[in-house]
């Protein structure tokens, strides 16, 4: 991850790893070589290609391995895991999004990508685009089970479980001691024609990383110095907690007389505010910073399943949260309307759920904490005949799932910092549909209160 950017807008001048979240200089950057005979590396085993140092270049500037083949992958000097060239070229953002098993990250992730895929450049003028597709390559097989349906729109699909070992994780080798990385996910956001900064395209680009743990990697004692899978959190511009009404008692209670959905009248509970103490907790250790002191990222809780609570809502029907900017050439987001819509929520989780309030207060400051309803599928699953729920392919219709990181994009610039957002939104002090803030601002959150 890049956090700062040189001068002239070129290379960054410090990069963090987002495997390992070691910094260090682009000059140091190693690269994997490329000759077929060059396997073995000392950090990644014997099936790996082996990572170096280039000494040897080609007249057009490409690295060079020991057998004069040209090279393109860069590595982390550290890990020696592979790290997209585009982390050298513009700053970054983290994102780590985690929750309870069962709460549906691993649907909402795939359908908030699928979304954005859509509504950025169709609406605000913005790319959305994989950075690094080999590393996207589960949340490409997301995708494609949940709206693909193996082309038939009519099948029962359902995505297996995040796990905690496996494809999600890479295995790096310290000497004896092996430590799993997860993967994250990559995505580049930049300006295209119609944007206002679509001149400037550097001052607001971005490489989005996206970070997805199972939800038992947040249980007390899952996070040790030889399995740190949860630490990139400490290094996240924001965190995305997912909030599952269907497992709290009370909800499921109230939710049963309302809706016959089975996962309302299944056996899945869960001490959801427990995990969300246990990321705070781990938080502050990772920052240095002191049990009473708030983190000063932004959290949003994506309260999940809507589809099946939004009777609790006075309006159950939520509209796009954009409309047109005067020049027809972008939208605008409505933060204000999100944020109206937070404080409803927020209200709802009070009264039925007021430990996760209370826990989100004590973690970040409550300014900086926004309620998004969100459902990834838009309707109730079914059982199928394994035994597993799942959905049809053809009736998913995901409800506001890319409204998490509009907001986050339109508020905040690289690593959580306030300002140089890339999303354009209404500002309600000054009622003027335009861009909410500009590169190098000063922090303009108030703008959009």
């Amino acid at each position: 991850m890049s956090n700062e950017t040189s001068s002239s807008g070129g290379l960054v001048k410090e990069v963090i790893c987002p495997n390992c979240w070691e910094r260090f200089a682009p000059e140091s950057t190693l690269y994997v070589s490329a000759h077929q005979d060059l396997f073995g590396d000392l950090r990644l085993g014997p099936q790996q290609q082996r990572r170096f140092l280039p000494t040897r270049f080609h007249t057009d500037g490409r690295a060079l391995d020991s057998k004069g083949e040209s090279c393109h992958e860069l590595a982390c000097p550290r890990c020696h895991l592979s790290v997209p060239r585009i982390l050298m070229e513009r700053p970054s953002f983290f994102a780590s999004i985690f929750g309870s098993p069962s709460s549906g990250k691993s649907y909402l992730l795939a359908a908030m990508t699928h979304r954005l895929r859509t509504v950025l450049p169709k609406s605000f003028a913005v790319d959305f685009s994989d950075a690094d597709p080999q590393a996207n390559a589960i949340l490409h097989g997301y995708e494609d089970t949940l709206f693909g349906g193996g082309g038939n729109p009519n099948a029962l699909v359902h995505l297996r479980k995040t796990e905690e070992v496996g494809d999600w994780y890479q295995k790096v080798f310290y000497g004896t001691r092996e430590i799993p990385y997860p993967r994250p996910f990559f995505f580049q956001i930049s300006p295209v024609g119609g944007h206002p900064f679509e001149h400037n395209p550097a001052a607001v680009s971005r490489t989005l990383c996206i970070y997805d743990n199972a939800g038992e990697s947040f249980q007390p004692g899952a996070d040790r110095p030889d399995n740190p899978v949860t630490q990139h959190m400490a290094k996240s511009g924001c965190m995305m907690f997912v909030f599952d009404p269907t497992q709290e008692p009370e909800f499921r209670k109230l939710l049963a007389t309302l809706s016959n959905d089975v996962q309302v009248r299944g056996h899945v509970t869960s001490r959801q505010e427990v995990l969300l103490a246990e990321a705070a907790r781990r938080v502050k250790i990772y920052r240095g910073l002191p049990a009473n002191t708030k983190h000063d990222k932004p959290l949003i809780v994506l309260v999940n399943k809507y589809d099946v609570w939004q009777k609790l809502l006075s309006n159950s029907t939520l509209p796009d949260p954009w409309e047109a900017h005067s020049s027809h050439r972008f939208s605008v987001l409505r933060t204000d309307y999100i944020e109206k819509v937070s404080a409803t929520v927020c209200n709802v989780l009070r009264k039925y759920t007021p430990s996760i309030v209370s826990t989100a207060e004590s973690f970040v400051d409550p300014k900086k904490i926004i309620y998004i309803p969100v459902s990834a599928t838009g309707g109730s699953p079914e059982l199928g005949s394994d035994g597993l729920l799942a959905h049809r392919a053809c009736a998913l219709k995901p409800m506001w799932v890319e409204v998490p990181l509009l907001y986050v994009l339109s508020q905040y610039g690289s690593m959580g910092q306030s300002g140089g957002g890339i999303i354009p939104y209404y500002s309600p002090k000054t009622k003027q549909r335009t861009v909410g803030t500009t590169p190098a601002a000063p922090a303009t959150n108030g703008d959009a209160s």
